[in-house]
């Protein structure tokens, strides 16, 4: 499916009807951001990568895949930690480590390694460490939660996220 629009910056929104009288709802918009918005400006990057049983195969795959090269987006000047869970966390570094050629190779090697080998979907207690951690207090805070989605208390985790919402940005990749 190709959409073209007339007007890049006017916000659209589509509504449909399926055969059953469900509604699906399509909201697009791209924001006018000045250039100051636009430079990539250092941040502390923490990773939370689900490592359960439910990622195994394909998923786990391509949790690696993404994690790599988003650790290769990484603004110059960043710091950044991966974080595995499942039944138990496990941070890769014991805090964030400055980007530079050695941090990233260590993470790669890492990456590479990692498997769907940590138990149950457990995310709250792993969101709560990285959240209740010490932030870098020049860099504002990023977490990335790569997941299946299989977590069975949603309200509970983004209770801890929006609690934090003056300290961190979460933010979730469905694999």
């Amino acid at each position: 499916l190709l959409v073209k629009l007339d007007s890049l910056h006017a916000p659209r929104v589509l509504v449909e009807r399926d055969s059953n009288g469900r509604l699906a709802a399509l909201l697009s918009f791209v924001p006018k951001l000045d250039e100051k918005a636009r430079s990539r400006r250092p941040c502390e990057a923490i990773f939370l990568v689900d490592r359960s049983g439910s990622m195994g195969g394909t998923s786990i795959a391509e949790a690696r895949n993404a994690l790599q090269l988003c650790l290769r987006s990484l603004p110059a000047g960043s710091r950044f930690n991966v974080v595995g869970f499942g039944s138990t966390y496990q941070a890769l570094f014991p805090q964030s480590r400055s980007l530079d050629d050695a941090s990233l190779a260590e993470a790669t090697r890492h990456v590479t390694s990692m498997d769907a080998d940590l138990g149950g979907t457990e995310i709250l207690p792993a969101l709560e460490a990285v959240l209740g951690s010490p932030s870098v207090a020049e860099l504002p805070r990023q977490v990335f939660v790569l997941t299946d989605g299989e977590v069975t208390n949603t309200d509970e985790v983004i209770a801890a996220a929006a609690a934090d919402a003056d300290r961190a940005r979460v933010f979730a990749f469905g694999i």
